[in-house]
């Protein structure tokens, strides 16, 4: 027994030490106030997605994107926390309609990895204060409220996993941002026992454009009885053009482009409906943008699922979308033209064999901007998480 507590006592000096050594580096308060969380949460989750597309020129089969997402969160004490969603991916361009050779009809092809612009992202990274359920702020790097499958965002939850034509193009600011570099404050106020008011509002930058500032809000009431969400939506901002215009070759499947030419400020009003009872789940949403100097954006898109069984899921979703009008740099003489309408017709069957693994087949029917082409591809994609 001597023996075993003079070890002890041999290693707690040892402890005490090291503690010493690392107190004298960072300070003592800072080693208390970064080890000190009362809850830590790790999780994440694995993506990916295949196609095979047919298009007027030909047809094409291969990897679109893979990618991994870590979330982390840590609970300070009952009102303070932090939360972060690193990720990494790698991808390649699958284009339904290549800019690059605007006379061939609905060509689609792939680009290599390297055509990414970075590899490494961070979707979410924030502080949050949550004294109540009326108010609830979080700042740094904060996801905005617009749109179901935007406010929801965890990708494993989706039963398309491509997202719809307006928010295609992974985080970006097509029609609304997807996310911000600022302040967000959420809330919501019972009516009675079943209904209630929720609002968000924000303010901050997007990522690629730290000098410009954009707002909006987000107001809705949910009819808890029969899981009826609706909502009116707000937003302004300045969509920030390429310091040196290029062809923009969208990605991901995107029939649109990636980022601007030509800056133009912006603003929105629009609608959500969100409705899930029993296995039946519809998400809906319709947007009109006034885009200043340039053509007005529009959107709509309504997804209907139903599960057959708990495992088993059917859907449909139809996606259209305006996407006003920039300056097109392969014209002889570059020009600002309008950038037309695409629309997509969308089913898919989705089963989840466990509650952390989803499995999909969608099949898209794609109608291209400015032209009479057609696209049909049918996407193979894998959610896991942990």
């Amino acid at each position: 027994m001597k023996e075993q507590v003079d070890e002890i006592l041999e290693r707690l000096d040892e402890i005490e030490d090291t503690q010493a050594e690392t107190a004298e580096k960072v300070g003592g308060r800072a080693v208390v106030q970064a080890f000190n969380a009362a809850q830590l949460d790790i999780g994440g989750h694995v993506s990916s997605l295949f196609t095979h597309m047919e298009g007027e020129r030909g047809t094409d089969t291969g990897h679109v994107v893979s990618l991994i997402e870590l979330f982390v969160k840590a609970k300070i004490d009952d009102e303070w926390s932090l939360f972060a969603a690193p990720g990494f991916y790698t991808f390649n361009g699958a284009l339904l309609d290549n800019p690059a050779t605007p006379t061939v009809a609905g060509d689609p092809t792939f680009t290599a990895d390297t055509a990414a612009v970075e590899n490494l992202f961070v979707s979410r990274i924030y502080g949050e204060w949550r004294p109540s359920d009326l108010l609830q702020v979080q700042a740094g790097v904060v996801g905005s409220p617009h749109g179901p499958s935007n406010r929801e965002y965890f990708i494993p939850s989706r039963n398309i996993a491509q997202a719809n034509l307006h928010n295609r193009v992974f985080l970006a600011n097509q029609l609304y941002p997807q996310n911000l570099r600022g302040v967000k404050s959420s809330g919501k106020y019972m009516i009675g026992d079943t209904d209630w008011i929720d609002y968000d509002a924000y303010i901050g930058v997007s990522g690629t454009a730290a000098g410009d500032s954009l707002g909006g809000a987000r107001l809705g009431y949910t009819f808890g009885d029969s899981g009826l969400s609706i909502a009116l939506n707000y937003g302004r901002g300045t969509r920030t053009g390429s310091a040196t215009p290029s062809t923009n070759f969208p990605a991901l499947q995107s029939p649109f482009l990636s980022t601007r030419n030509m800056t133009r400020d912006y603003s929105f009003g629009g609608l959500d409906v969100d409705w899930r009872q029993g296995p039946y789940v519809f998400k809906g949403e319709a947007y009109y943008s006034g885009e200043k100097n340039m053509r007005d954006q529009k959107a709509f898109s309504g997804e209907f699922t139903y599960f057959v069984t708990p495992a088993w899921g059917l859907t449909y979703r139809y996606d259209y979308y305006s996407a006003g009008s920039d300056l097109n740099v392969l014209l002889p003489t570059p020009a600002v033209v309008p950038l037309g309408f695409s629309t997509e017709h969308v089913v898919g069957i989705s089963y989840n064999p466990s509650p952390s693994v989803r499995l999909r087949l969608d099949i898209h029917h794609n109608n291209l901007p400015n032209t009479s082409d057609t696209v049909d591809y049918v996407n193979v994609s894998w959610s896991l998480s942990f």
